[in-house]
């Protein structure tokens, strides 16, 4: 017998859903641990002091933010037919 009253269907297995959030988490790590090495590598040639390594490391930083925000936010939205952060209007 079917439950009918039951919870929503997830599109999703929480397993699929930790693998895809901790990607994005590998994803945000790898870009800013990258980044602050090419600041470091930077530095090091130009001899800029730590000028480079925190410019890299704060840029990996928001690159991580801003990819996690369109796959986790923008993506799933899209895919709705729904804008984010865009409300309906009221007559």
């Amino acid at each position: 017998m079917k439950d009918v009253g039951g919870p929503s269907r997830r599109s999703s297995s929480p397993l699929q859903d930790l693998g895809r959030f901790s990607g994005y988490g590998i994803a945000w790590a790898l870009a800013t641990l990258l980044l602050g090495w090419g600041g470091l590598a930077l530095d090091e040639r130009l001899g800029t002091g730590p000028l480079l390594v925190i410019l890299g490391a704060v840029l990996g930083i928001v690159a991580g933010f801003v990819t996690l925000y369109m796959r986790a936010v923008v993506e799933p939205a899209t895919r709705k037919g729904d804008s984010p952060g865009r409300r309906e209007e009221r007559p």
